[in-house]
């Protein structure tokens, strides 16, 4: 099996990074230098800041994004060097300038992600005017209309790009989340390994799921869109397959406690667990064949062999005799063999997922017959930049407002010092530019950017000064693409990387801009500690902590977990609607998991606090499991349910659920005695009561949980809507 990553030394590059590198920095190149060939030098310097300052924003999202992004950077971008060229000797127009691109970049963000980039690309053309002497006049015309070209030139080439690698970037995306989902499995072998901690697992597997979910939304959002030939149908088809597998893994939750308990500490039942294990790690292996199927074209192996592997297994525990002393350790033991054949079947449901997967993507009827259960648009987010969604944050209580006035006033902040230090330095604008990277609407991502930005430009200052003593002017602009290059594509991936590329890029633009001394180099490293200093300060500032998010989203977690039981918890839910709920559950849990992986680093959070909310995700994890494990069981062993039995155990443990998980209880509408005087009659009706009773518990424990849980204030935080 062929290697996923683009290896760097130490590091990795995802594929998706390295093409979108590639581009921004092939787009650029050809720009400035066809405008060298055509108006020499000095003219290609500025047509170069402005294709540069729009590639920032040309990442692998669809079409009309991308456009809508291209439209706005142009815009913005060229008015905001026009402005900073025409006020050159205002330093108040000036400072007007700075405050309405940082205002208007941070608002931006609401609209996600992707947006971030769109924020840097005004900054940084505000930056990049601010650092030159442009002259007032027609030359700040002439200027911006260099600037304007480049730009425009760098949207055509990106637009062009992207028809072109259309079905590559869908490609890309959906091999990345099979990786993920690869990596997902691998994490769920790691409960059944008596040497790591369950909780520890169970840490690992909810973050290996957080990581899935996000390479979902990017798939999704490619792959669900413009599906102009067959084979974008079939990976459009392989996308939902792979969630149905992963839906099926999910539902093999098991009590690993009560496993590990019984059968790690015993010679031949302990061996049963590693084969499981290993057993589980061979199917990852398998999901990675398929995502390099997809790749390559390389033909992936039958997963006949792991489902012989777990068929073994299945044998050998058919030979685990229960203890028959009738004692407690009995009872335990004989649960213990029961829970571990019910793992072992669910095990096999999901080996038949995959198998379909790969049906998918080889098979085009397979795939028609998937992509006609459901309509994709429904999964899609909304059109983008909506303009109702920016009058709806512009309040103190919404935390992108705040970080619009926070970023406002530190620009503003660092702007004046620069203007004051103008005498000494004269790059000081940088200072904003360090500002700008370095902060982000929560706090744990601004200090995380501020130490990798205080390493990464002392590397780049160091990286540039050897290059700007030892290499000629052609190895130099060589290099500056390069850098363009390294600073695209690892900056959703490992900002310290980007930053170390980004202030080399920076350092040779200003070189070829207007060439000074080595003091450059000595200005870098100062504005970086300034820019990060003032960054530093600002941060506490309007703040909003990720606790105050919190309740909203532990209880939109409980909303969709709500949604989903009632999908779930149907014989026959419709197909749309089911797949639907499932979305919104996987989305509120990768939401609140990723806002308790920020909450740890902030100012005066509580390790109980941290403590509870880590066990009410884990709880809503399995609760997640236990409803997929339903699911899984009705649909795959429906035929062998009675049906009515199966409606009244469904109907009687319905609104129990639903009223544990924060919602009003609905009432039973059929008679309970009836399931269980039935529930004798079949195994399959056992089954589905165990599995009914299990996700119960798990519910009462979240509810406990839910109820006990508080966060202590941020001793820095104001009250909300203040």
């Amino acid at each position: 099996m062929m290697s996923r990553d683009f290896h760097f030394s130490i590091f990795t590059l995802p594929a998706q990074q390295l093409l979108s590198g590639a581009t921004a920095a092939g787009g650029v190149a050809i720009v400035a230098l066809a405008t060298g060939l055509w108006l020499g030098p000095a003219a290609a310097a500025v047509v170069a800041v402005g294709a540069t300052c729009v590639s920032i924003v040309d990442t692998p999202v669809p079409h009309a994004y991308k456009r809508a992004a291209f439209l706005i950077a142009i815009v913005f971008d060229s008015l905001a060097t026009l402005a900073i060229g025409l006020t050159g000797h205002e330093p108040l127009l000036q400072a007007l300038v700075v405050a309405i691109t940082s205002f208007v970049g941070a608002m931006l963000t609401i609209y996600g992600k992707t947006t971030l980039a769109l924020c840097m690309s005004m900054i940084l053309s505000v930056v990049f005017a601010l650092g030159v002497e442009i002259g007032g006049g027609m030359a700040a015309v002439h200027h911006a209309l260099l600037f304007f070209a480049g730009a425009t030139a760098y949207a055509a080439f990106g637009l062009a790009m992207s028809h072109l690698l259309e079905a590559r970037h869908k490609q890309i995306a959906l091999t990345g989340a099979l990786e993920a989902f690869a990596d997902y499995i691998r994490a769920k072998a790691i409960l059944y390994d008596s040497r790591t901690g369950i909780e520890t697992g169970y840490a690992t597997l909810i973050e290996r799921q957080v990581t899935l979910m996000e390479r979902v939304e990017t798939a999704r959002n490619l792959l669900f869109r413009h599906m102009q030939s067959q084979r974008q149908r079939q990976m459009a088809a392989g996308l939902i397959a792979a969630l149905d597998a992963f839906e099926t893994i999910l539902s093999s939750q098991t009590d690993y406690w009560l496993l590990q308990r019984q059968f790690s500490g015993q010679r031949d039942s302990g061996a049963l667990l590693n084969r499981i294990r290993i057993g589980i790690l061979h199917t990852a292996m398998l999901v990675d064949d398929i995502a390099e199927e997809i790749r390559s074209g390389k033909p992936s192996p039958s997963l006949q062999a792991v489902r012989n592997e777990f068929i073994a297994i299945a044998e050998t525990l058919e030979n685990v005799a229960p203890l028959g002393d009738g004692s407690d350790a009995d009872t335990e033991h004989g649960a213990a063999l029961l829970e571990l054949r019910a793992v072992l079947e669910r095990i096999g449901h999901a080996i038949d997922a995959i198998d379909r997967l790969q049906a998918v993507i080889r098979a085009p009827e397979a795939a028609e017959d998937l992509l006609g259960l459901i309509k994709l648009d429904e999964f899609l987010p909304p059109r983008p930049y909506r303009l109702r969604l920016i009058r709806r944050h512009l309040r103190l209580s919404s935390p992108i407002f705040r970080y619009a006035l926070r970023l406002t006033a530190a620009m503003l902040c660092a702007f004046a010092l620069a203007a004051m230090l103008t005498k000494y330095f004269s790059h000081g604008s940088w200072i904003l530019l360090t500002v700008a990277v370095i902060m982000r609407a929560n706090y744990s991502a601004t200090r995380q950017r501020q130490k990798d930005r205080l390493i990464g430009n002392l590397i780049g200052c160091v990286l540039a000064a050897v290059a700007l003593h030892l290499l000629s002017d052609p190895a130099l602009l060589a290099l500056y693409f390069a850098s363009i290059a390294l600073a695209h594509a690892y900056a959703p991936v490992r900002y310290l990387i980007t930053s170390v590329a980004a202030c080399v890029m920076a350092l040779l633009m200003m070189h070829f801009l207007s060439p000074a001394g080595g003091s450059l180099l000595a200005e870098r490293l100062l504005d970086t500690g300034l820019g990060a200093a003032i960054a530093a300060l600002f941060s506490f500032l309007l703040p909003y902590w990720e606790r105050q998010d919190l309740p909203q989203l532990s209880a939109a977690l409980l909303r969709a977990s709500r949604k989903y039981a009632r999908q779930a918890l149907k014989r026959n839910p419709p197909e749309q609607s089911y797949r639907l709920a499932r979305k919104d559950l996987f989305d509120a849990g990768a939401d609140f998991a990723g806002a308790l992986q920020r909450l740890a680093s902030e100012p005066g959070s509580r390790e109980a606090d941290i403590t509870r909310l880590q066990a009410f995700l884990s709880a809503n994890y399995r609760m997640m499991a236990q409803l997929a494990a339903l699911h899984v069981l009705l649909r795959m062993r429906g035929r062998d349910l009675d049906a009515k039995t199966a409606e009244t155990l469904l109907a009687q443990h319905r609104p129990v659920l639903i009223g544990l998980l924060g919602g009003e209880a609905e009432p039973a509408t059929t008679d309970t005695a009836s399931a269980q005087n039935a529930q004798g009659q079949w195994q399959m009706t056992a089954a589905l009561m165990q599995r009914l009773q299990q996700a119960e518990t798990v519910a009462r424990q979240i509810s406990e949980l839910a109820a006990g849980m508080a966060v202590a204030p941020s001793p820095y935080s104001l009250k909300r809507g203040t």
